[in-house]
């Protein structure tokens, strides 16, 4: 939520960052992750805030994700999926998730690419290497955090996450390794309803791995 200066003037660097970032939209919250895990780059304290950050942001319409898969897949959803709900049960800056069963009766979840998402972080990253390259040049302390390689690795980052395909055959090759394992479950890739902003795969009820007391 928004902070008040009062608030702001109280938190630590690294909580202002944070909150800044998370405010700025998508682009910023996936740079402020990536440093998030580089504390050797940007130490302990500034690294554990912006752990804090939040890839969650408000859902977009479900009629949008339908015209989506439409666009795919060149065809009506009805010849895709039986059932599709609108309502999605996740949306994260790059896509989101809803739940549907096929047309052979196999409930799956499809994870949908936002809407102009490729645009809107095309613009960002060229802003965000502006400042990096100004950076480097300008303020001569800032060469140790190699800010331009951070940004070229973020845009690298980001270009296979929306591609869905990548995702799917990674996921793939994770259910294979697992294969046999009755202790580790991972959900098949349903090619047939995949593409690069439409990823569908298998669905089944699991715990989230930070819910350690379920867990044991």
């Amino acid at each position: 939520g928004a902070k008040s200066p009062e608030n702001l003037a109280e938190m630590r660097p690294g909580e202002r960052l944070t909150a800044a970032l998370q405010s700025l939209g998508p682009s910023f919250i996936k740079l402020g992750q990536a440093l998030s895990v580089r504390s050797d780059l940007v130490g302990e304290e500034l690294a554990d805030d912006l752990s804090a950050l939040q890839d969650r942001l408000p859902p977009f319409p479900g009629d949008q994700a339908v015209a989506t898969i439409e666009q795919e897949f060149g065809q009506p959803l009805t010849e895709i999926f039986s059932s599709f709900d609108e309502t999605p049960v996740a949306a994260a800056s790059i896509a989101q998730v809803h739940f549907a069963t096929t047309q052979d009766g196999n409930d799956v979840a499809v994870k949908i690419l936002r809407p102009g998402i490729e645009q809107a972080f095309a613009i960002d990253l060229d802003l965000l290497r502006w400042i990096a390259e100004k950076a480097e040049r300008l303020v001569p302390a800032t060469r140790r955090l190699r800010p331009m390689e951070v940004i070229e690795t973020l845009a690298k980052t980001v270009a296979e996450e929306m591609d869905l395909r990548l995702e799917a055959a990674a996921g793939d090759e994770l259910r294979a390794n697992f294969e046999g394992d009755e202790a580790f479950r991972v959900p098949a890739m349903d090619w047939l309803r995949t593409g690069r902003r439409v990823l569908t795969l298998e669905r089944f009820a699991g715990i989230p791995v930070d819910e350690v007391s379920a867990l044991e």
